[in-house]
């Protein structure tokens, strides 16, 4: 029976691929690693950061403009004159002159109706990137909350079979000192080594999917300081999510959920852009000071200077644009008027999948209650193998498919309790992490997964 241990130490070695340190590394641990690593909430920052320009950008049409104009020049001048003498001839000179032109501007906006506009929708378009920033964040944690259940689902389903493993090992090798001691026989012995066979592949698979869901867990944080081979998937009838009632959670995704306010900051977006359409047909008022300064040199007037100070109102009425005011007047309404449908088909779509998770997290629980009496189940005859194996009522074999039943059930059970896990998480993607709703659930996750 060598080749059994040989294949139990392939397995080490297959296993020792993935770090084995001394404690597992905790989800909230995780979701700080991924918010450093993740180039998507990496974008979403850099795009919230450009909306607050906004804000000051359209402050700046609001303020004093200050601007400089400035000209130097060197002039050469040439002057030819006809002698008045017998046989006539000329005289020519050049000359080299200075010439300069200086402007300084003060340009301040007195009645700017497009651009005081402006400056509301700059302070919208920033609420519009916060709220697809924090969107962003929710998917993350949700991403990495997944990728974490994962791995500790895998790394249970690998505990499992390892048992199994064992246990279908020992079945095999009574079968075969009973074939060859005379009692039972050959087909006894093939079962066995099947069942042992089906249990290795069984193994082999689990550790396979583990290094794998090790291996998209830490491309999602970054790094893997501590692997979470020796974690634990967390009890899920332990986790309390702080939600009292659906009810509650309805009125929160309502008030906060960041698809909800993102649209809603897109709908007075294209609002004050309509204002701005019909500001355009509006006079504007400017107050302009400036301070000129020049010299322009000739042949006949040398180092003559000009200064001057001016102070004035300027008006600007639009008379007629070719109709365009008019049809851009007409596209900032029909577009205040979809984002307006935007926002109620967010708000509906959202309700709807509050009352779809909420329904879902409650049957999970169910499925995975079920699925845990029937692990039990499978344990308890598991036990009842066991003690009859002494007397004789049973054999190893019987020890064997009572394992194997157990783990296929405690798979299952595994799977169903993550699901419940999963529900939760999906269900608080409603909300914004700042809610301190996530944030304690994270917590307990972690505590109990040590």
């Amino acid at each position: 029976m060598r080749h059994r241990y040989g294949y139990l130490g392939f397995l080490a070695l297959l296993a020792g691929v993935i770090p084995l340190p001394s404690s597992a590394i905790d989800l909230g641990e995780a979701i700080a690693l991924a918010e450093k690593n993740d180039p998507g909430l990496a974008s979403a920052q850099a795009n919230r950061d450009a909306a607050f320009e906004n804000i000051a950008i359209a402050k700046s049409k609001l303020l004093p403009q200050v601007s400089f104009q400035g000209m130097f020049e060197k002039m050469q001048y040439g002057l030819s004159q006809q002698q008045p003498i017998a046989g006539g001839g000329t005289s020519s000179a050049y000359y080299m002159m200075n010439a300069y032109n200086n402007q300084f501007t003060v340009h301040q906006a007195l009645y700017h109706p497009r651009d005081q506009i402006g400056l509301d929708l700059g302070k919208q378009q920033a609420v519009y990137g916060e709220a697809k920033l924090a969107a962003a964040r929710i998917d993350l944690w949700l991403r990495t909350t997944n990728a974490w259940l994962d791995v500790l689902v895998a790394v249970e389903n690998r505990r499992l079979y390892v048992d199994t493993v064992k246990t279908t090992e020992i079945a095999a090798d009574q079968a075969e000192k009973r074939f060859k001691a005379g009692d039972g026989t050959r087909e006894i012995v093939i079962e066995a080594q099947a069942q042992h066979e089906l249990a290795k592949s069984e193994l082999t698979e689990a550790t396979i999917t583990l290094h794998a869901k090790e291996q998209a867990f830490q491309l999602l944080v970054g790094q893997l300081p501590e692997d979470l081979s020796n974690g634990h998937l967390p009890n899920y009838e332990q986790i309390r999510m702080g939600i009292s009632s659906k009810e509650d959670l309805q009125q929160l995704v309502r008030d906060v959920n960041p698809d909800i306010l993102a649209a809603e900051a897109a709908k007075v977006v294209n609002q004050k852009r309509a204002e701005q359409a019909h500001a355009d047909r509006l006079p504007q008022v400017d107050l302009i000071a400036s301070k000129t300064w020049a010299q322009n040199d000739t042949i006949f007037t040398i180092n003559q200077t000009y200064n001057m100070l001016a102070a004035g109102v300027q008006m600007t009425v639009p008379l007629y644009a070719g109709g365009g005011l008019v049809a851009t007047q007409r596209q900032s309404e029909y577009s205040a008027r979809a984002s307006e449908e935007d926002l109620r088909a967010e708000q509906l779509k959202h309700t709807s999948q509050v009352e779809m998770d909420w329904a879902s997290a409650e049957a999970s629980i169910e499925r995975a209650h079920s699925a845990k009496v029937l692990w039990e189940a499978a344990r308890e005859q598991k036990k009842a193998a066991e003690m009859g194996v002494p007397s004789g009522v049973r054999t190893w074999a019987d020890v064997a498919q009572a394992d194997t039943l157990m783990a296929r059930r405690g798979a299952d059970f595994i799977s169903y309790a993550a699901g419940v896990l999963r529900s939760q998480a999906h269900l608080l993607s409603s909300l914004p992490v700042t809610e301190n709703i996530w944030e304690p659930w994270v917590a307990q996750l972690s505590l109990l997964s040590k």
